[in-house]
């Protein structure tokens, strides 16, 4: 189960520390300001730098409500302060600069973690994975080698300075920097693609904000490797262009928030529109068209709206939502995991919906207490037809065998007898013979042993044979099929043409098998009186219970004077 709780209440752990990140970053940022005023640093440079690092931190506060977005939260916060450490190059103490010299890329490996990550702080796929790590490796691990062999006074770090080193460090950077956004963009564009209901509504505008930075970036990555010296003022115009991406948060969040509908307006729509069914309803106020709702039964199985009985899912491509009504559960939604960082939205329909699923589950409960006498029937069925076959063998293997041995034996005696015995044993051992021919077709009526070996096809064909009426089959059924569809046809056919023989006065009849996707119909049809009806304890009743037991229907045509049609179309379960 991926979750069953829904709140739009923030928990302690979660307000506890990024609130009081707000007055640590403001305070920062006015100290890094005045160490780029006493540098004499652009204006815009950093009125920039502190406009975006205060609106990551602002975007980590407002995710305070999407408790899945936990590490994304703390990546928003990481990247604010990675800028602010990169702008310490400002300083005049070398100790400083070289902290922010290290620093400098960082914040932008944090925000290529925070969108292929986005939003549950799990990498998309591995391509992601490596995309993220290469953005660290290239913003920081490189950005710290570089610092061993930086031909500057400040740097402290510097061991070995080497101009020709440090420009091949630069420049491998800027290359593999390119590679890296490239990589983001394509990632960022098929995520777009895929995305559907819930999770683009809430991830769209990031995505949409990181697909407009990324260019961004590498404009300015182009220009550096093309003019061979870096220009701030491309690289201010990147980080303007970058603070869409909190902007982006903040406005997947308010359009949740806004899409919130009103608890008057949910109940009307849940309790109307007859003619879309209560998942429709449903799905169409959460927007998630994959929806659906499965109803919880008193010894806590679960159904769906036909009462069938279903499994909740487990794992993280669903998710579950709980509903209660009077303080027990009626129902769990079913839905994608997306629709959690919607909580307000999610929790307002799961309230409202209570009231209306209470109705909808006891019609479930019905409907499943429905399968289950049907299946329950279906079982006695079953039961009643191995039983039919175990007589079946019995008789043919046990009291036929016996009778044939008899008359075999009655047979020699009679040519050994004298005349006046010998008439004796021929008339026992036609009252023998006679006895196997009624016992094979009281076996036969039991259970067909034609059926069982050759098919229903054969089985039909001896049927019409032995029928006094000229009986035509006509259609085919080249396969075999389920042992309980090919009976109940069987005894279809087996009834309908006793009923021709004993009440229709029919000069002739004829049967119709044919194989579709999925059924076997079956009709039989008479040229006889009509007027035939299905009456409690006759052959057609029970022929009836049989086929509903199948979820087939037994229909009958029978007009005064114009014949009687018999007809069932059996379900095959193919």
């Amino acid at each position: 189960m991926a979750s069953t709780a829904v709140t739009a209440s923030p928990s302690g752990d979660a307000i506890r520390d990024p609130v009081l990140l707000v007055p640590l970053v403001v305070a920062a940022g006015l100290a890094i300001g005045g160490l780029g005023v006493h540098e004499r640093v652009s204006g815009t440079r950093i009125a920039t730098d502190l406009a975006l690092s205060w609106a990551l931190v602002a975007a980590s506060v407002v995710m305070l409500e999407r408790p899945r977005w936990r590490r994304a939260r703390w990546l928003l916060a990481a990247t604010a302060f990675a800028l602010l450490g990169a702008d310490l190059e400002w300083a005049s103490s070398h100790t400083v600069w070289t902290l922010g010299f290290v620093l400098e890329g960082l914040w932008a490996a944090f925000l290529v973690h925070l969108v292929l990550t986005f939003p549950e702080g799990r990498s998309w796929s591995r391509v992601a994975g490596v995309a993220i790590a290469g953005a660290y490796a290239v913003t920081f691990g490189w950005q710290l080698v570089g610092a061993f062999v930086v031909p500057d006074g400040r740097d402290v770090l510097s061991v070995a300075p080497h101009a020709s080193v440090a420009h091949v460090i630069d420049r491998s950077q800027e290359i593999s920097g390119i590679a890296i956004a490239l990589v983001v963009l394509l990632l960022v564009g098929q995520r777009l693609r895929v995305l559907r209901g819930p999770a683009r509504r809430v991830q769209g505008p990031l995505l949409v904000a990181a697909a407009v930075t990324v260019p961004a970036s590498l404009v300015w990555l182009g220009w550096v490797i093309a003019t061979d010296a870096s220009t701030s003022t491309l690289g201010t115009i990147g980080r303007a262009v970058a603070a869409s991406l909190p902007l982006g948060v903040v406005a997947g969040i308010m359009g949740s928030r806004l899409r919130r509908p009103e608890a008057s307006e949910l109940v009307v729509e849940l309790r109307t529109e007859a003619a879309a069914s209560m998942r429709e309803r449903l799905a169409r106020a959460l927007g998630d068209p994959t929806l659906d709702v499965a109803y919880r039964l008193g010894d806590g199985r679960y159904v769906d709206a036909t009462g069938r009985p279903t499994e909740l899912p487990r794992g993280a491509g669903r998710a579950v939502t709980a509903v209660t009504a009077g303080g027990a559960e009626v129902a769990v939604l079913i839905h994608d995991p997306a629709l959690l960082d919607e909580p307000a939205l999610v929790e307002s329909v799961r309230a409202t919906a209570g009231l209306v699923l209470e109705n909808e589950r006891l019609a479930a409960v019905v409907r499943s207490q429905l399968a289950e006498v049907r299946a329950s029937r279906g079982r006695i069925v079953a039961a009643a037809d191995a039983e039919r076959r175990r007589i079946e063998r019995n008789l043919h293997d046990g009291a036929q065998q016996r009778l044939v041995t008899l008359s075999v034996a009655l047979g020699l005696e009679a040519a050994r007898a004298d005349a006046a015995a010998t008439a004796v044993v021929a008339r026992a051992q036609d009252e023998v013979e006679q006895a196997i021919v009624e016992l094979r077709e009281l076996a036969r009526g039991i259970h067909p042993t034609l059926l069982r070996d050759e098919g229903l096809q054969a089985a039909v064909e001896a049927l019409a044979r032995r029928t006094p009426v000229p009986v035509t089959v006509e259609g085919a059924v080249p396969d075999r099929l389920p042992d309980p569809v090919e009976l109940a046809a069987y005894f279809v056919v087996s009834e309908a043409l006793t009923n021709v023989v004993k009440h229709a006065s029919a000069a002739d009849a004829s049967v119709l098998l044919v194989q579709e996707v999925g059924a076997l119909r079956v009709t039989v049809a008479d040229n006889g009186v009509g007027g035939a009806a299905i009456t409690a304890d006759s052959g057609l009743a029970g022929l009836r219970d049989r086929l509903e037991a199948l979820d087939a229907t037994l229909v009958i045509e029978s007009e005064p004077g114009r014949g009687t049609t018999v007809c069932t179309e059996i379900p095959c379960g193919w």
